[in-house]
């Protein structure tokens, strides 16, 4: 219900119609090493789909820190996941990033946002922020609908992998992009 009122009331924020699809998910999650201790920043966690998948994953000491903007959002984010040191919820957004964390400390960030409803200097500032906290051989992994923002990415980003997937309403394309 959460989501579906986001949706409505934050169409430009959200950005989606219905929460990511498991066969999604699996695709944001396989270009990850969680084998280890590593910190992932989400940026646009939504109702937590792929945070809820990342938790089932990783190690006791890893974390993940959220950065979400929609106040429904938060406040769920913030409930599910209160009894878990491993996550931090941010109530900022993603272009705000460089101030919570070292330069190249940051191994994945793991990105819903909706670029293609975002202005371009928006946009390059969350590419910037990306590419200034994440590691050196760190991974940025975006999830799109459509290819409208494929120039930005490289622009920020020249190494670029894209998976596709059907299986997601509607289907979506995964941007792995190494710094």
């Amino acid at each position: 219900m959460t989501f579906l009122k986001s949706v409505f009331s934050n169409y430009r924020t959200v950005g989606a119609i219905s929460p990511s699809s498991r066969f999604l998910y699996k695709k944001m999650i396989s270009p990850m090493d969680l084998a280890h201790d590593i910190h992932i920043v989400e940026f646009g966690a939504g109702s937590g789909t792929f945070t809820d998948a990342l938790l089932k994953r990783i190690t006791p000491d890893s974390q993940i820190s959220i950065f979400e903007i929609d106040p429904l959002f938060i406040k769920k984010l913030q409930l599910k996941y209160k009894g878990d040191d491993r996550v931090v919820v941010y109530s900022v957004g993603a272009e705000e990033s460089v101030k919570f964390f070292e330069p190249e400390s940051i191994d994945y960030i793991l990105s819903s946002l909706p670029f293609g409803l975002m202005g371009e200097p928006l946009v390059f500032r969350i590419l910037g922020s990306a590419k200034h906290i994440l590691k050196e051989h760190g991974k940025f992994i975006q999830f799109q609908y459509f290819l409208q923002n494929k120039k930005h990415i490289h622009h920020i980003f020249p190494q670029v992998k894209y998976k596709f997937t059907l299986l997601n309403l509607p289907p979506a394309f995964v941007y792995v992009c190494k710094k």
